[in-house]
C-alpha cells in the first residue's frame, strides 16, 4: 500500500502541488506535533489558484473541513461512498496520527470510464522551418527524446492505453518512428488527415466513438503536469470540457492612464498584464466529441463555444507546473537551453 505524501500546515502550497504529482494527488496534513488535521487535494490547490490565490500561501489556507481519512477498518462499502461523493480518486488511511497508505476508487470496488488521448501532430511547423522541412515538429529532439515522444512516456504515466496521433505532414515518418506504440507502453493509432482539419476537425476520424473522456493535446508541448491530476480535476469538477491554462505576463512599455472621463487619475508606468490562456490540452467528454463536424476543418476553441452555446459546463485546469510551447524558433532555443543546463522536464 503506497503511503500518500504527509506536508504540514504551514508547507506552502505550491512546493505541496509538485510533491503530490504522483500518490493519488493527494497529502495528509499535519501540525508540528504530528497530529493529523486534514487533507488537500491537487483539486484544492487548483481551485484556489484560478480564485487568485498565491502558490505562497500556507496549505492551511487552502486545505477544505471535510478530510479524505479513512481507518484500516472502514468498510469498502464507506469508502467507495466518500470517494464517490468526493470525485476523488484515493483516500488516505491514518491509523491514529500514523499515516498507512492509500485506498484507491479501484481497490473498493469502484472504477471509472476509461480515458484516451489524441494527440495533435498534422501541422507543418512553418514557423521552424527549415529545421521542419525534413523533420516534423513534435519528432524534433528536445532533452533526451523527441517532444511527441515525451508526451507518450507522460500517458502512459496517467494510465492512458489507447493514443491516437493525428498526422498529416510527413505521415510516414511518424509510423516509421514510432510504430504501434508498443516501446511506449500505449497502443498507438493513426488518424489520417487527408486535408488540414484544425485542432477539433480531426476528433472526427476516430474509428468509434470513444467509450470515455478523451485527452486531447498538441504535439508540440512539454510539461511536467501528470495528465492524471487533469483528469481527476475534470471529474470531480463535472465539466464536459475541461480546458488547460497557463499563466502568461506581457509587459506594456509605456505608462497607462488611469482616466476618469477626461481627467487623468494616476499613470501606472510600465505595468505587467497577466491572464490565464488556452495551452492547447483539453479532457473532452464523448458527447462533446460528437459535437465535431465530420471531415471539416474545426478547432478546439469553436467545439469550446458550440458547447458553451448548448449550455454545457467548461472548466479550466491551472497548469502550475513547468509548461514549454514549441511554436517557434525562439521557443525551441529557450527550451533547449533549459534542458542544456541539466533540468529535466
Amino acid at each position: 500500500m503506497n503511503v500518500p505524501l504527509t506536508v504540514f500546515v504551514d508547507d506552502q502550497v505550491g512546493d505541496t502541488l509538485l510533491q503530490m504529482q504522483n500518490g493519488g494527488g493527494l497529502a495528509v496534513v499535519t501540525d508540528h506535533r504530528g497530529t493529523v488535521v486534514g487533507t488537500i487535494a491537487d483539486g484544492d490547490i487548483r481551485r484556489a489558484v484560478l480564485g487568485g490565490a498565491e502558490l505562497s500561501v500556507p496549505v492551511a489556507e487552502v486545505m477544505g473541513d471535510d478530510p479524505a481519512l479513512v481507518s484500516p477498518a472502514t468498510p469498502d462499502d464507506e469508502v467507495l461512498g466518500l470517494l464517490e461523493r468526493r470525485k476523488l480518486p484515493a483516500a488516505a488511511v491514518v491509523d491514529g496520527d500514523d499515516v498507512v497508505g492509500l485506498r484507491h476508487l479501484a481497490d473498493v470496488g469502484g472504477a471509472r470510464p476509461a480515458v484516451s488521448a489524441v494527440i495533435l501532430a498534422g501541422g507543418r511547423g512553418q514557423r521552424l522551418r527549415p529545421l521542419t522541412d525534413k523533420v516534423p515538429k513534435p519528432l524534433l529532439t528536445v532533452g533526451r527524446t523527441t517532444i511527441v515522444e515525451r508526451l507518450l512516456g507522460a500517458l502512459r504515466d496517467a494510465g492512458v492505453v489507447d493514443v491516437h496521433l493525428s498526422v498529416n505532414y510527413k505521415a510516414e515518418v511518424f509510423e516509421e518512428r514510432l510504430g504501434d506504440g508498443e516501446a511506449y507502453g500505449v497502443r498507438l493509432r493513426y488518424l489520417r488527415e487527408h486535408k488540414p482539419l484544425h485542432t477539433a476537425g480531426p476528433l472526427s476520424l476516430l474509428p468509434e466513438p470513444p467509450a470515455g473522456p478523451v485527452l486531447v493535446m498538441n504535439a508540440d508541448q512539454v510539461t511536467a503536469l501528470h495528465f492524471a491530476r487533469l483528469v481527476d480535476f475534470h471529474h470531480q469538477q463535472g465539466a464536459s470540457v475541461t480546458v488547460g491554462a497557463f499563466r502568461h505576463e506581457v509587459q506594456i512599455p509605456y505608462g497607462v492612464l488611469r482616466l476618469d472621463g477626461e481627467r487623468v487619475a494616476g499613470i501606472d508606468e510600465k505595468p505587467t498584464i497577466s491572464q490565464q490562456c488556452n495551452a492547447g490540452i483539453y479532457v473532452v467528454e464523448p458527447d462533446v466529441v460528437a459535437m465535431v463536424p465530420r471531415n471539416t476543418f474545426f478547432g478546439m476553441p469553436d467545439l469550446v463555444e458550440a458547447a458553451l452555446a448548448d449550455g454545457r459546463p467548461i472548466t479550466a485546469f491551472p497548469i502550475v507546473e513547468k509548461f514549454i510551447d514549441i511554436g517557434t524558433l525562439d521557443e525551441l532555443e529557450a527550451a533547449l537551453v533549459y534542458f542544456a543546463t541539466g533540468e529535466e522536464v
